[in-house]
């Protein structure tokens, strides 16, 4: 007896109806046709925009950009990879150029997991003293992702304006055993916010700028290994943890905070007949540098304000008043 005409029909309308999903599934990934237009920049050693017009782009592969000859604008990239990173800045593979154009990501939003990272700069290649894998972010957002933002070999004096990172493990992370890189980079305003681990996790005793951040309800706010100016903003509740942490490294400078007067800290729900955390901020050795701005509430715990040997002052050079 033959197959039932429905049968077979009911059939027919499933398999069209998995093609039409792959293939919709398959439309839908832009990375290698993003890949393919930056590549094509990098080819022509030119300079090159790509200006996404606001639209909204999934990438499951992660994207290489030469922070020397593309920028990238006006996108929101969901970023669907099974691992690695959503946007790679390297010039691995195409070398310093004498005649670099000025790139940046401007107005680019990228959401993630906690199996990714968002945007890693790094470019790990022997020898090389003279390039620079850093690219300006302007206007950027990155959500979501377990590092946010990483800044690993070959990276040094990175601008950074209105940069926020949250809803992820860790904010900023500066890979331990960096080379070649950590010089100045500098964040211009932005937020670090709602990072489930630690807002700044700084393991190679990196340099790093903070003018008008914002600090907010990160798990724990820094692990710093080496000198961070800050002007801004740090905010958090008790979580019974050290909120700064100041570690040393050996033959480099040891982890320090300078804070200016203008800044603030403040810890809500602190009590101080019963505070929860043992200390605002845990030094290692006795030269950790602190200083503190003239505003601060919540700053203390059950062994005072500063745990460890850290030498501390306020901003204009006298002894703290926890």
């Amino acid at each position: 007896m033959g197959y039932p005409y429905f049968m077979m029909y009911r059939l027919f309308l499933s398999a069209l109806g998995l093609m039409a999903t792959a293939h919709a599934a398959q439309a839908q990934d832009a990375s290698s046709n993003i890949q393919a237009a930056l590549d094509a920049c990098h080819a022509g050693k030119g300079g090159c925009i790509l200006d996404f017009h606001g639209e909204r782009k999934i990438l499951q592969k992660t994207i290489k950009v030469d922070p020397e000859l593309s920028s990238i604008r006006n996108a929101v990239f969901e970023c669907r990879m099974p691992s690695g990173t959503c946007l790679y800045i390297s010039e691995e593979g195409y070398g310093h150029r004498n005649n670099p154009t000025t790139n940046r990501l401007e107005n680019v939003t990228l959401f993630g997991n906690k199996t990714i990272d968002g945007i890693t700069m790094n470019y790990d290649v022997p020898k090389d003293y003279v390039t620079d894998a850093a690219m300006t972010l302007s206007g950027v957002s990155i959500r979501g992702f377990n590092h946010g933002l990483v800044l690993a070999n070959g990276v040094w004096g990175v601008d950074m304006f209105n940069v926020t990172i949250g809803e992820g493990n860790i904010g900023i992370y500066v890979p331990p055993g960096t080379k070649d890189a950590g010089e100045r980079s500098t964040f211009v305003g932005g937020t670090i916010y709602n990072n489930a681990q630690f807002g700044l996790d700084e393991e190679s005793s990196a340099e790093i700028n903070f003018v008008g951040t914002s600090f907010d309800y990160n798990a724990q706010q820094m692990i710093l290994n080496g000198p961070t100016d800050f002007t801004g903003h740090i905010e958090n509740t008790q979580n019974g943890k050290p909120e700064i942490i100041l570690n040393a490294l050996p033959g480099v400078p040891a982890g320090s905070i300078y804070m200016s007067a203008g800044s603030t800290i403040t810890v809500n729900g602190w009590n101080p007949q019963a505070p929860k955390q043992p200390c605002y901020v845990e030094t290692k050795v006795s030269w950790s540098n602190i200083v503190l701005p003239a505003t601060l509430y919540g700053f203390g715990g059950t062994e005072g304000g500063i745990c460890g040997p850290g030498k501390v002052v306020t901003w204009d050079r006298q002894p703290p008043h926890f």
